[in-house]
């Protein structure tokens, strides 16, 4: 199934859509600049500082004055064009859609299942890309500039090798092998893989690589020049210490140590053959106290990216220009406007943009029917996709599911968010069910997005203990209101954005790493509940409110799939340029071979 590109079934339509927005836009745009004027940020603050005393008020003045006169005359022009705009929402379809027309790699064909897995990367983040006059009450501004810039940032992630350190550790190195004083083992990167060279000479012999520790090229530059350092350690005092640099995630993680003196009629697997089997990897052991890590960087070679209150259409179409290079299927513009699908009149979207590097097979919106105060004026909801991330050897689809939401913001409406969660459920399982067909083969099942409601606070119990938290897993949480050590909240202070310890990627990330500073740019629990297994246990509110969530569940996923959890990290990069920490999950997925198939490759190699 291929998914049609315009929203609207003909091009007559779509090209009336086109001219009645451009009679709207003018007075839009004078409006909201009027509006805007009287609404500075705490950074225009600073600068109005800086100024001469009567500068600022002639600024004000005669904008106001510009953008007055210019509503007045589009204003006409304004109502002809909502007169013509308004019917045509019944026939537009809830979505946009654009994808790279001639992709150079079918990227959906370069994973068969076989082998060792795959990794997949999803990122979520909060923009907060309102009309400019809207995103001043979130203390943010110049909407077009933040989408170039957090643009500009997601791509160059995406072409950033993922590059990995792995550690071996001293107690798995064989005495005898330092006694021989053999030399280590090279690590060549071949196509998507690696292979092991054997080196030459007496007494060589290929190295176990054990017991790992992954450090990925996303965390904070002080761990990494550690490693360097003990790189120059090891060099001095010519140690045979095991520690490689590799650029690929989808290292076998067990390789046992060959001896060069075996007997040539001896087999055995090599790492290749290994990969062929496509055995499911054995799950490595992480620390449950650190489930995430603060990074300054987004995650390199990223899959799947949700971007939320993308609201603002200018906005929209520049991120979708700017990251089609990278990303060749996006989804924008989502949701309803007018009357369309939903009880109140929508003004603005869902706010909702999704970029996938994997081609969309199939995908549904659903509008929430139960809103109250300004979120009534936006058309909130859930966004479910499928996307094909594969093609088996029998010509299967290895497909996956996304499903993105925003809900209910208002903190005292806890029953209309209960009501949307429970929405979520039976549209999940709708989706799901009426696009699945029998010869696919599903290897992951992810909720994303802001759901505006924490893991600590006292209004949010009815939110944390729904049965959806249930179904999918929580990689930061143990349960309805235990958050895991480590874990931080998503929602920044917005008064407390501009200042000069947060302002860049780093310095947010080195306080985000201190409980002082902490306390002062996250946004906390103002009633923080105790605990509803032990009422005179607390909550874990050291970290923050954390109301953007990245969710994953297993039970859905087709027969012998495994799904693990590589990483998850809390993303500083768009320090400056919204209220919101993005976030991200890394899965490693695994497919179990078919016995036919396992047997077959087996032959071969022996």
């Amino acid at each position: 199934m291929v998914l049609r590109e315009s929203p609207f079934p003909n091009a007559c339509v779509h090209g009336l859509h086109t001219a009645a927005w451009a009679l709207i836009f003018p007075c839009f745009w004078s409006l909201d600049h009027m509006v805007a004027s009287f609404k500075p940020t705490t950074y225009e603050q600073q600068q109005k500082q800086e100024q001469e005393c009567y500068l600022w008020p002639l600024k004000v003045f005669f904008r106001f004055l510009l953008c007055l006169t210019l509503l007045t005359v589009s204003v006409p022009l304004a109502l002809i064009g909502f007169i013509v705009w308004a019917p045509l929402q019944a026939v537009r379809r809830p979505f946009s859609y654009s994808r790279v027309k001639n992709p150079k790699i079918d990227i959906q064909k370069d994973w068969t299942g076989c082998g060792e897995g795959k990794g997949f990367s999803f990122v979520e983040a909060n923009l907060c890309f309102l009309p400019n006059c809207l995103a001043r009450f979130n203390n943010l501004s110049q909407t077009q500039r933040r989408a170039a810039q957090i643009a500009a940032h997601i791509c160059d992630s995406v072409n950033r090798p993922r590059i990995k350190v792995c550690v071996d550790s001293p107690t798995s190195v064989s005495a005898s092998l330092q006694s021989r004083n053999s030399p280590l083992a090279t690590v060549k990167q071949e196509s998507n893989y690696f292979s092991v060279t054997k080196p030459h000479g007496p007494g060589a012999s290929v190295l176990a690589v054990n017991h790992l520790h992954y450090i990925d090229s996303s965390e904070e530059s002080s761990e990494v020049e550690n490693v360097h350092e003990c790189l120059g350690a090891c060099q001095t005092n010519k140690d045979p210490l095991n520690l490689t640099v590799v650029e690929e995630s989808n290292l076998i993680s067990v390789v046992d140590e060959i001896p060069a003196s075996q007997t040539s009629g001896q087999k055995v697997l090599s790492p290749t053959s290994l990969k062929s089997l496509g055995r499911p990897r054995q799950k490595r052991k992480r620390k449950d106290n650190l489930p995430a890590e603060i990074s300054p960087l987004f995650p390199a070679d990223m899959a799947f990216v949700c971007l939320l209150e993308v609201f603002e259409k200018r906005a929209a179409a520049k991120l979708k220009q700017l990251l089609q290079p990278a990303f060749g299927h996006i989804l924008y513009d989502v949701g309803v406007y007018g009357f369309h699908g939903c009880c109140e009149f929508k003004f603005l979207n869902s706010g909702i943009f999704l970029a996938s590097r994997y081609p969309i097979l199939d995908a549904k919106f659903y509008c929430f029917p139960r809103t109250r105060g300004e979120d009534s004026l936006a058309a909130k909801g859930l966004l479910c996709v499928k996307v094909q991330v594969g093609l088996t050897q029998k010509g299967q689809q290895i497909v996956g599911y996304l499903s993105c939401t925003h809900l209910h913001a208002t903190a005292e409406d806890c029953h209309i968010r209960q009501s949307q969660l429970s929405y979520m459920v039976v549209w999940i399982s709708e989706f799901q069910s009426t696009s699945r067909s029998e010869d696919e083969k599903v290897v992951f099942d992810v909720l994303c997005g802001d759901f505006n409601f924490d893991n600590c606070s006292l209004e949010d119990q009815l939110e944390q203990q729904h049965q959806i938290l249930e179904m999918y897993k929580d990689p930061c949480g143990f349960g309805p209101g235990k958050e895991k050590p480590g874990v931080i909240g998503t929602l920044l202070e917005q008064k407390a954005m501009y200042e000069t310890p947060v302002m860049n990627p780093e310095n947010l990330q080195r306080a985000l790493e201190i409980e002082e500073l902490r306390k002062q740019y996250l946004a906390f629990p103002m009633n923080p509940a105790v605990s509803s297994t032990d009422s005179t246990e607390p909550r874990n509110v050291e970290g923050g409110r954390r109301v953007d969530y990245l969710l994953y569940r297993e039970d859905t996923v087709a027969k012998g799939v495994t799904t693990e959890l590589e990483e998850f990290t809390f993303i500083t990069q768009l320090a400056g340029l919204t209220d919101h920490l993005p976030v991200g999950m890394r899965l490693f997925v695994s497919m179990a071979p078919e016995e036919g198939e396992a047997n077959h490759d087996l032959d071969d190699e022996l």
